[in-house]
């Protein structure tokens, strides 16, 4: 984002020759800085479109997929708080409902046809334990989640599944898929699905992952959970 800032350059002032009348001091210089604080016009619309599209699913999906494009097409620079701001800064961490997605690969003909997510669905980072938990949930009643280690390098945020666990009211076994990965040595490989997100703030989150699909979370409130049953 690319608004300019004026920041001061601290000058020299030459001595006063004795005998002659001194110099005038100069005026400390300007240099032109980036300044995060402002941002593009084109860019607040675009986010403003996914806020309203998060807040009450009323705009267009076309509209929406065209702001995801916008963001994406921006190249913002991540932030070095990206990650608590995805993971929070304490277990559980955060979490984040899924809110509208492509699921089609990028330059495919069938781009720009997403729509809104149809059932409830979230993901939860969190940063202090470097855990990822993925889930669909039907109410109270029943719910699929899988949880795993991720590791965030920039914008890209590798992951992997190592745990199921299904809920059918009160029965709720967990399986192991794979053996048990410990986060903190947990690494990106090659075959590690990941999300590069391109967009992040408290309230949304836009990323396009290793499928070509592109999506936009929202920030969950714990009255929307309640009423969700995500627990």
């Amino acid at each position: 984002m690319a608004s300019i800032c004026a920041t001061l350059r601290p000058q020299h002032f030459a001595a006063a020759r004795t005998g002659s009348t001194a110099r005038r001091p100069r005026l400390p210089a300007l240099r032109a800085q980036a300044s995060p604080s402002a941002v593009k016009p084109e860019v607040a619309s675009a986010v403003s479109t996914l806020k309203k599209a998060a807040a009450d699913g009323t705009v267009p999906p076309s509209a929406v997929y065209s702001a995801l494009v916008q963001l994406e097409q921006a190249k913002l620079p991540a932030s070095d708080d990206w990650n608590s701001t995805i993971g929070g800064t304490a277990s559980p961490g955060n979490r984040w409902r899924l809110v509208f997605t492509t699921g089609t690969k990028k330059g495919s003909k069938a781009e720009g046809k997403g729509n809104y997510f149809p059932i409830t669905a979230c993901q939860r980072w969190d940063a202090t334990t470097s855990e990822i938990e993925n889930g669909v949930f039907l109410g109270r009643f029943a719910a699929l989640t899988f949880k795993g280690p991720y590791a965030m390098d920039g914008k890209i945020l590798a992951f992997d599944f190592d745990t199921l666990k299904l809920r059918l009211g009160g029965w709720t076994p967990s399986f192991g898929l794979k053996a048990k990965i410990e986060p903190s040595i947990f690494k990106r490989t090659k075959e590690a699905p990941f999300f590069a997100f391109f967009y992040v703030d408290d309230s949304i989150i836009c990323a396009r992952g290793r499928g070509g699909g592109i999506a936009v979370w929202a920030r969950t409130t714990p009255a929307w959970e309640l009423e969700k049953g995500v627990v």
